[in-house]
Parts: structure tokens; sequence; C-alpha cells
């Protein structure tokens, strides 16, 4: 090429048809990367312990239980689907719903109320669902609402507990009306089950106290894990 003289670049007459290969293979990558996604979900096992709510609340186990189920309205089963529980948050559970789900394909619902900090609660399947004792577990998911960790009025109100009488006494120069007191069922070092009874007290009169009974709470203790006032 002499001096002066430019290059002339032609037209790549395949350049279209290789953008569309292209175009076609990434295509086809997506595709594959999302179905060998959906078949490894399908094969993935749960091991406990296992967290959920980042690393809030450890799920330790999945075992079975026969007898009266406290989160079924007390209807009686058998093998029925359970979860040992505990709070890491540092904060209060108030209400947490978690939805686990067996290599059988069936899902299994279990629902949580009021669970202080570093509690562990045996909670059972919401519909007394039964499970085999080496069910597999594919995946496990929650959803949790918390709220700061003191929810007994502290300031307002003192608690003492002798087995399922509840004691309640008013730190305050007022009467405190409309007060609810929410109990789990305290048996060995876990809540026996994942719902709360709750107890109204119609009026706390000023510096007195007033004691009820936590009935439902028979097969362990009572457990005060939250004072509620009517605004």
């Amino acid at each position: 090429m002499t001096k002066g003289t430019r290059r002339v670049k032609y037209p790549d007459p395949n350049r279209k048809k290789r953008r569309c290969l292209i175009a076609i293979v990434v295509v086809i990558i997506v595709a594959l990367t999302a179905l060998l996604w959906r078949l490894s979900a399908d094969e993935r096992v749960v091991t406990f312990p296992y967290f959920v709510e980042g690393d809030k609340i450890e799920v330790t186990s999945l075992f079975q239980y026969s007898g009266p189920n406290p989160d079924c309205g007390e209807e009686a089963g058998e093998d029925i689907a359970a979860l040992s529980v505990t709070n890491r948050s540092g904060k209060h559970v108030t209400q947490e719903t978690l939805t686990l789900k067996l290599a059988t394909g069936e899902k299994l619902v279990f629902e949580i109320q009021d669970l202080p900090a570093n509690e562990t609660a045996w909670v059972f399947a919401s519909d007394n669902t039964s499970c085999t004792q080496d069910a597999q577990v594919t995946s496990l998911r929650s959803s949790a609402r918390m709220e700061s960790d003191d929810q007994l009025m502290s300031d307002k109100v003192a608690v003492s507990v002798e087995e399922t009488a509840v004691t309640l006494t008013n730190l305050t120069a007022e009467d405190l009306p409309g007060l609810t007191v929410f109990c789990h069922t305290r048996f060995d070092d876990a809540f026996f089950g994942g719902l709360v009874y709750s107890y109204p007290v119609d009026n706390l009169p000023a510096g007195e106290s007033v004691t009820i009974q936590a009935e439902d709470c028979y097969l362990g203790e009572a457990a005060v894990v939250r004072i509620a006032q009517e605004s």
C-alpha cells in the first residue's frame, strides 16, 4: 500500500448471522441455567439446625408428636409434625409463620405467637398434619414480625407465677383497667405449643395485686409472655 492510500473496510456479510447465533446461544444458556436451578431446588434437602430470618430464628429439629395439639384447638393426632424453634434475635417475636415443604410435595404450616428472646417453643402443624420419622425437608420459609423485647409493661406491673397461678401487682398510683395477660405453657425448658392463651383482667387497682388462673397451662407452668392494655 503506497503512502496516502486509505484502507477500505468492506461490510462483513456474515455479521448479522453471527449476532443471531450469539443471541440464540445466550437464550439457551439462560434456559438451561433456570432448569438446572429448579432441578437442584427440588433435590435440595434442609438439614437441622436451620436458620431463618437471617440468623435470628433457629429451627433446631423436626420431630413427631402424638396427643392433643395445642396449635389445632387441642385436636388429638398421631405422629403430628412438630418443630423446635428458638428465638435468637434479641427481640420479641410477636407473630411468625413457618412454611415447610417436604420432598413428597406436602406443605406444613406452623404458627408462633409471642416468643420472647432466647426462648424455645415446640410448635405443631396447624392442621394436625403428620409426618414420617425420616421426612426430608426441601424448603423452610418464615414470615415474622418482631418488636422490642419487653412486652410485659414491666414499668407498671410486677408478675409472679406459681404453677398456673399468675399474680399481677400494680406498681403505679393509678388503676390499670382493661388488661389482657398472654401465656405459654412452659414444659421442661420449652414452651409447649406456638400459640398463646389469653386471660382478661378487668381492672388492676393502684398498688394492689390480682391473681388469675391460667388453667390452659396445666401440662406445666404458666409463662407470662405479654401484657397488653386496651387503648
